[in-house]
């Protein structure tokens, strides 16, 4: 089995929690090019997350809309294409998008909510203009359907809330942003690796699955892949970011900050799903800004894995 796959901060959650043996296991769904088998799936999406670091070093994860085949795969499955069509002007605004450079390590999370599939990719920016984005891709793998909620887009709202309101910005959780977070079932947290290479995944639960202590926030840490790539990266760089979508479709809440995996919590109320892992979360600073384009989901189903 290869393990030079994972990085040191990897490998030690991976020992601390008995699970290598697993992560070594789903380690070899992990490729250099797009799957072929995804191909399609790339260009069937509407949206993506994207997780970077900005130009002050602080990590931010962003939310990407757009209409099917935005992203494309190219180069024979070796890289992905992105159309940065902004018709609201808005897309420069949502950090970490508009400060990509050339080079740069970026990630990628491609993710159905109707058939609860995704798609991670993590890779560099080849070249960004002001229409295109294209990445070349370093590690590709499926991700399974745990924790997703089950939605479906909905095509038939007006599209009466733009312009929206310019982005407004803060540094502590006042009432309008800690109701955010405690209404949400959904949220992407974009982390670092030790070279400082970009990851961005998905974490789900039930509403309120979140925790609000002052300015710190309780992410519980359920059962997943054992593969442990964000947990890992905390382990060796403790920046990251936060997005979490808004419910009407327009607007999208980044929280940058820094954060640490804590083990064996004391945890009665079992709000970790039984791993009595989470990550305390420190907020540093967020900021409420527009999608490029509205994307508004109609709930159909929590996921049945939700403790």
């Amino acid at each position: 089995m290869d393990d030079t796959l994972f990085h040191p901060g990897e490998r030690m959650v991976q020992e601390r929690t008995g699970e290598r043996a697993i992560a070594l296991l789903n380690g070899r769904n992990i490729s250099a090019h797009i799957p072929a088998a995804a191909s399609n799936f790339v260009a069937q999406q509407r949206w993506c997350v994207i997780g970077a670091a900005d130009e002050g070093g602080s990590v931010s994860a962003s939310l990407l809309t757009g209409e099917p085949g935005f992203v494309q795969t190219v180069d024979e499955l070796a890289g992905l294409r992105m159309a940065l069509d902004d018709p609201h002007d808005h897309l420069r605004v949502a950090a970490p998008i508009g400060t990509l450079e050339a080079g740069q390590s970026i990630a990628v999370l491609l993710i159905d909510l109707q058939t609860r599939r995704r798609l991670r990719v993590n890779g560099h920016v080849a070249s960004v203009s002001a229409n295109l984005l294209d990445v070349t891709v370093g590690q590709a793998f499926p991700v399974c359907p745990r924790y997703i909620q089950k939605r479906e887009p909905e095509f038939d709202s007006p599209d009466t809330a733009w312009p929206p309101a310019l982005p407004v910005a803060g540094s502590a959780l006042d009432g309008a942003v800690a109701k955010w977070i405690t209404a949400a079932d959904t949220l992407f947290i974009a982390s670092l690796g030790p070279s400082g290479e970009a990851d961005v995944s998905h974490r789900g639960g039930r509403p309120g699955f979140v925790q609000i202590v002052g300015n710190v926030l309780r992410i519980p840490d359920y059962n997943g892949n054992s593969m442990f790539n964000t947990l890992g990266n905390l382990a060796v760089d403790s920046r990251c970011g936060l997005v979490m979508p808004n419910e009407d479709g327009v607007h999208q809440l980044q929280l940058n900050g820094r954060a640490r995996v804590c083990f064996d919590v004391l945890d009665e109320a079992e709000s970790t799903g039984g791993t009595r892992r989470w990550i305390e979360f420190t907020l540093e600073s967020w900021r409420i800004s527009p999608l490029n384009r509205p994307l508004r989901w109609r709930l159909i189903e929590a996921s049945p894995f939700n403790p």
